[in-house]
């Protein structure tokens, strides 16, 4: 990743990684969906081709095979995950997933 610079204003809807080239916006499940975001965020971030990141519900994405690194420590531009109750039960919720923006001197 080149030199990180914080999002503080939402996507353009120019912006490809958020919209025309988003599977979660091609799907129905566009902004402001968390998993549409965060795909596209970390798309913009990384840059490149598409990421590997799950297209699932958000609980889905930590468990998923793609060849990224994982851990408990926040990183500038790590997808952050979380589980809503039983992972794979969506009548108790989806979960949550984010970009990591910024990381505060105590963690």
């Amino acid at each position: 990743m080149a030199e990180f610079v914080q999002r503080t204003t939402a996507p353009e809807t120019d912006n490809r990684y958020y919209y025309a080239d988003n599977p979660f916006y091609q799907s129905g499940y566009g902004l402001p969906n968390c998993t549409c975001y965060a795909f596209g965020r970390f798309w913009e971030l990384t840059g490149g081709t598409m990421p590997t990141l799950s297209w699932g519900n958000a609980e889905e994405w930590y468990g998923k095979a793609d060849g990224y690194s994982r851990g408990k420590t926040p990183k500038l531009g790590a997808v952050i995950c979380w589980r809503k109750g039983v992972a794979g039960v969506g009548s108790d919720g989806a979960g949550h997933v984010a970009i990591v923006e910024q990381v505060n001197e105590d963690g």
